[in-house]
């Protein structure tokens, strides 16, 4: 028990110790009290230059230990850096005049003491220096020296003067200064410097100008003056009346012509190629005609591009442009006819221009003078005689055939002269015509040959050419002839059936072609006109009773021929009557019916059917031929 509480006894103690000691420490360090200045900063004004103080708090602190810049140690004193009077720091101009030497310099000074530490920081400031103004014009017509005031602020001299090529113009001889006091009058010298630097309009030059103190200033001087012109800018060269051109210089600022060079890059030379008479303030050029014009502008609208380059002042252009009347030809189409084939001819007016280069089709091909063409010139014109048997016989062989001949002059624009084949086309008639299978035979179509004379070759709708002699014959009756085509061999085995029809492709030498449509004609006439198509299922049934029991007989052939006769006119009046379609229709009911009756029956019945007709038939006949017997006569 007394153990333990000898342990308790020693902690407390221990804490108690420890408690101590740290209230003895908060105690040291709260007595001390750092050093401090105020303010920190400060400013030396270069243009009224004095020495630069700040307060001190000394706090703990009895002493300044040292003053450090960035270049070492101050020296305390009053004939050196620094001074301390009780609570005063200052630093001396004896110090400050040699570090601070121009606006917006600075030094930091770390001041020591025996206790803590403090930086002050001294910033010098002043006017800087300027120009007015800042820039300047040289007038190249009228050069001068260039000038502008320095108001000087805290400067009080000019270091260097240098130009935007880097070149530092020296003073006395490019430059002058005229001191004023608080300012000075800068002149740039012409004659020394401005005369060779600033030698054409628009011109100009930077100068840097820059002094003991302060920011630097610069000064702009650029070149003026008048640019050169030429009026007209522009002149015409008559090729009918060549001549040398003239326009007027007006100098400005310039006082001669360096160059003239045209648009390809060819330099005129002056006196030979061109003249110019000075008139002081302006000046005559003339472009001379026969050692330049008449070479350079050979053809109406030619035309050249002078650039006129001055010693001063912007270049001027001097557009020339050769002028005359353009060729023609009258009239610029012309016919020729393949009946009467005749010299096709035109009148040329020449204008500028004095012979014909060149006469090209539009084949490419070039008619040959003397040959395919001949001119008469008559002066002012002249007659063009494109010749027949030469040239347009083999060039126009068919109607609407035309060329085009495209005529190049010496001088001018060209001239087209267009000729076209004209003629008669051939043609035929009839343009249709039937074939009768029943009792067949040749067909034959009249041609009226216009201006054709001869079939070149017929040619069916299947593309089978006919044979000429064999498939067709021509027989010539001058003007006009006959064409016949035959039915053996061809009609019989082209055309087969009713319904059949062939188109045949007459091609002439020359014109358009011709067709002739040749055709078996349907045998339902009535029927055709009353149903009003060829297709009605009625009229098939028809036909194919026709093909089974008619065709198939003498007696049945007999009767289908006797209806092919006098059936067409009865068919159109039923055609051109509708109202009587409907009458006709009923009427053929019950032809169609038995018909349809006929063409479903068996071999046997068919066999019967067709007895019965024949027996009918005969018994008509000898019906027809005792009513005949018995019936009056008639005168």
């Amino acid at each position: 028990m007394r153990g333990k509480f000898r342990a308790i006894t020693q902690v407390s103690c221990a804490l108690l110790l420890a408690l101590s000691l740290s209230l003895v420490t908060a105690v040291s360090v709260m007595a001390v009290e750092f050093p401090s200045i105020s303010t920190t900063t400060g400013e030396y004004d270069l243009d009224d230059p004095a020495e630069v103080m700040t307060t001190i708090t000394w706090g703990t602190a009895s002493d300044i230990d040292s003053i450090t810049d960035d270049e070492g140690y101050l020296t305390e004193g009053l004939s050196n850096d620094y001074i301390v009077l009780v609570k005063h720091l200052i630093i001396l101009n004896t110090y400050l005049e040699d570090k601070l030497t121009d606006i917006d310099e600075s030094v930091e000074l770390t001041i020591e003491f025996d206790v803590g530490a403090a930086i002050f920081t001294i910033t010098a400031i002043g006017t800087a220096p300027s120009i007015s103004s800042t820039t300047a014009d040289y007038d190249l017509g009228d050069p001068a020296d260039v000038k502008t005031t320095i108001t000087w602020g805290t400067a009080t001299s000019v270091a260097s003067i240098v130009d935007d090529d880097g070149y530092t113009l020296a003073a006395g001889t490019n430059y002058t200064i005229t001191d004023l006091g608080l300012s000075a009058n800068l002149t740039i010298l012409n004659s020394s410097y401005l005369a060779g630097k600033l030698t054409d309009i628009g011109d100009d030059v930077v100068l840097t100008i820059d002094f003991d103190v302060g920011t630097n200033a610069t000064l702009t001087i650029t070149a003026i003056g008048t640019d050169p012109s030429i009026s007209p800018p522009t002149a015409q060269y008559d090729i009918d009346s060549p001549a040398d051109v003239k326009t007027t210089i007006t100098w400005g600022s310039a006082a001669s012509v360096i160059s003239i060079v045209d648009d390809d890059g060819y330099n005129l030379a002056a006196g030979s190629n061109y003249t110019i008479t000075d008139l002081g303030v302006s000046a005559n050029l003339t472009i001379l005609n026969s050692q330049y014009l008449a070479g350079k502008l050979t053809d109406i609208g030619d035309k050249v591009v002078l650039t006129i380059d001055f010693d001063l002042g912007a270049n001027a252009t001097f557009t020339i442009t050769a002028t005359g009347v353009n060729p023609g030809v009258s009239p610029k189409t012309k016919e020729y006819d393949l009946d009467s084939p005749a010299d096709a001819k035109t009148t040329i007016t020449w204008g500028t221009a004095t012979s014909v280069t060149s006469i090209v089709d539009d084949d490419g091909y070039t008619l040959t003078a003397g040959t395919n063409y001949t001119i008469t010139d008559l002066g002012v014109s002249a007659n063009l005689t494109i010749l027949d048997s030469a040239y347009l016989a083999g060039k126009l062989t068919d109607i609407g055939d035309k060329v085009v001949l495209t005529i190049k002059f010496d001088l001018g624009a060209d001239a087209t002269f267009t000729i076209t084949a004209i003629g008669i086309h051939p043609s035929i008639s009839p343009l249709t015509a039937t074939y009768d299978i029943l009792a067949p035979g040749n067909v034959t179509t009249t041609i009226t040959w216009g201006t054709a004379t001869s079939v070149v070759s017929i040619v069916d709708d299947d593309g089978y050419t006919l044979a000429a002699g064999t498939n067709y014959t021509i027989t010539d009756l001058g003007v006009s002839a006959n064409l016949t085509i035959p039915s053996d061999p061809y009609l019989a085995g082209k055309l087969t059936d009713y319904g059949d029809e062939v188109v045949l492709t007459i091609d002439f030498d020359v014109g358009s072609d011709a067709t002739l449509t040749i055709n078996v004609p349907e045998l339902c006439f009535i029927a055709t006109a009353a149903y009003g198509t060829p297709i009605a299922e009625e009229i098939q049934i028809l036909r194919e009773f026709r093909d089974e029991y008619l065709l198939t007989n003498p007696l049945g052939q007999a009767l289908v021929y006797l209806y092919y006769r006098v059936s067409p006119p009865m068919a159109e009046f039923i055609t051109e009557h509708p109202s009587l379609k409907p009458i006709v229709r009923a009427g053929l009911v019950p032809a169609v019916a038995m018909s349809a009756v006929a063409i479903n029956t068996t071999p046997a019945e068919k066999t019967a059917i067709v007895g019965l007709l024949v027996l009918v038939s005969v018994s008509l006949a000898v019906w027809a031929t005792r009513r005949r017997g018995r019936g009056p006569e008639y005168t």
